[in-house]
């Protein structure tokens, strides 16, 4: 069961500096970022960071049921994977690029990917396969 929590946090999202800076340097470690969830529940929600790609795929497809898992990258090969349980809107922060979800809620709940305004760019209906997702675009995120 999913329960709702009233959001406490404001938006953020990754800016052009931190796009830009990725691809101008060739160290790895000045490229890397940390893709965060706001706010974050660590009763029932989970987050693996520094996975790489088969880690990534292993941890989506595994998505427990009664939760929406999101995977987006560190911009050095490795990948951050988060376990959502409670519906509450989600300020989204260093989610560039490419990544996948999988919506493992079980009731129908359908979750909303959200624009800097708050329109729906994507909606996930529960799903046994994971989907690939560009977060570029995406700004907030409802579990449910």
């Amino acid at each position: 069961m999913l329960v709702s929590v009233v959001p406490t946090t404001t938006p953020a999202q990754a800016t052009e500096a931190t796009r830009e800076g990725a691809s101008s340097t060739t160290d790895v470690r000045a490229t890397a970022w940390t893709p965060v969830v706001s706010p974050f529940f660590s009763d029932y929600e989970k987050r693996f960071p520094h996975v790489d790609t088969d880690g990534r795929n292993l941890l989506i497809d595994l998505c427990p049921s009664k939760r929406l898992c999101v995977a987006a990258g560190e911009g050095n090969g490795q990948h951050t994977v988060f376990y959502l349980y409670y519906c509450t809107e989600r300020s989204l922060t260093n989610f560039i690029g490419d990544g996948s979800a999988k919506n493992a809620q079980t009731d129908g709940a359908t979750a909303r990917l959200l624009n800097q305004n708050r329109v729906i760019r994507v909606s996930l209906d529960p799903d046994p396969d994971p989907v690939r997702i560009d977060w570029d675009p995406i700004y907030y995120i409802d579990p449910c």
